[in-house]
């Protein structure tokens, strides 16, 4: 998409709330985010290249989310989208 807001907000894997939960159960940002996802009954599908983080993906149900954490991740909502359902043949309103 070629919509700045969404080229300009920062990665959550470089938020400081996410990166505090995972420094307290000891899991990468991404691991904490995916099992975000995983425990709130979303399915994901997570991508990589690098062998480790694939090994990282699927660990991610060895913890669980205390609801505040749950909340605070949450409460990160910045109500972007960062794909173009026109490309998947969908004619939805993007809201980025």
């Amino acid at each position: 998409l070629k919509m700045q807001r969404a080229h300009d907000t920062p990665l959550l894997f470089d938020n400081e709330v996410v990166k505090k939960i995972a420094d307290k159960h000891n899991k990468s940002a991404g691991q904490v985010l995916l099992r975000w996802a995983t425990q709130r009954g979303v399915a994901v599908i997570p991508k990589s290249n690098n062998k480790d983080r694939l090994a990282q993906n699927l660990d991610v149900c060895s913890f669980d989310l205390a609801e505040d954490e749950i909340k605070a991740i949450s409460a990160l909502d910045r109500g972007l989208r960062f794909n173009d359902p026109v490309n998947y043949g969908l004619n939805i309103p993007i809201f980025a």
